[in-house]
């Protein structure tokens, strides 16, 4: 049932909103970051496929796993995304409607933390595999 809801009562849910805001933010920030590297780890990736030799063959590896790395960095990152823009209109709705979803608001921005956690893992391990690489440049 639609409630009406004090002006004093929306002011505080929109500052409760204003915390997943500044995650969503570094999240945007994050997928740039991890958008622009892929571009270029692909175009690594064009440079070794018509390649040939052992030594080509261990760039193209490499290549392959950063890109695997950076794909799963990037889905967590829209999957922890989705999950705090869930839990903000949840937020809303809850209010709106007098709902108790407060476990289920808690246990959202939790995933979205640790789906964020997990990207910067894999954006780390990345980072440590292309810096790593005999004659690359890091990208």
């Amino acid at each position: 049932m639609l409630q009406t809801i004090p002006i004093d009562e929306i002011t505080r849910v929109i500052g409760i909103s204003a915390a997943p805001a500044f995650l969503l933010g570094a999240l945007v920030g994050m997928l740039s970051l991890l958008v622009g590297r892929l571009s270029r780890i692909s175009d690594k990736a064009g440079t070794f496929a018509t390649a040939s030799g052992e030594m080509e063959n261990k760039h193209r590896q490499v290549v392959s796993r950063r890109l695997g790395y950076n794909k799963a960095a990037i889905t967590l990152c829209v999957f922890s995304a989705v999950a705090t823009s869930l839990m903000v209109n949840l937020v809303f709705v809850d209010t709106l409607f007098g709902l108790q979803n407060n476990r289920t608001i808690v246990l959202m921005f939790i995933a979205a933390i640790v789906l964020f956690t997990v990207a910067l893992i894999f954006f780390l391990l990345e980072i440590m595999l292309s810096s790593r690489t005999p004659g690359f440049r890091d990208v």
